[in-house]
């Protein structure tokens, strides 16, 4: 009779499945907080100014920079490929209903390679 035998440690592809659900994690956040920071800049505008707005509506913008550093300030992270954290902001922006006050650069061209990844 054969005795199966338990590990004790997490496979390699355990630990790396790990480690990218972990990443995506961070991003998210910090594309929240991106997204946070931008509009709480656009309330303060506008409420320094209310004139600010006027007949024309008022946008912010957050883009995948603001995402780099603030996942580097939040986490850490100095070696985020664009793609990714472009990806995470485009994820966050459509959650968050980003496309009623803020403009994003997500979804040029240059980050649509990466568009599936954080969905999957």
């Amino acid at each position: 009779m054969k005795r199966m035998v338990r590990r004790r440690g997490r496979s390699a592809r355990e630990l790396s499945a790990r480690q990218a659900r972990h990443l995506r994690a961070q991003l998210g956040v910090a594309a929240d907080i991106a997204v946070t920071a931008r509009r709480r800049a656009l309330a303060d505008l506008l409420r320094s100014d209310p004139g600010t707005g006027g007949e024309r509506v008022l946008r912010g913008r957050v883009d995948v920079d603001d995402v780099l550093e603030y996942a580097r300030q939040h986490f850490g992270l100095t070696a985020v490929p664009r793609e990714r954290a472009a990806s995470a902001l485009r994820t966050r922006y459509e959650l968050r209903g980003g496309h009623r006050d803020l403009d994003t650069d997500a979804y040029s061209p240059a980050h649509d390679s990466a568009a599936g990844e954080l969905l999957g």
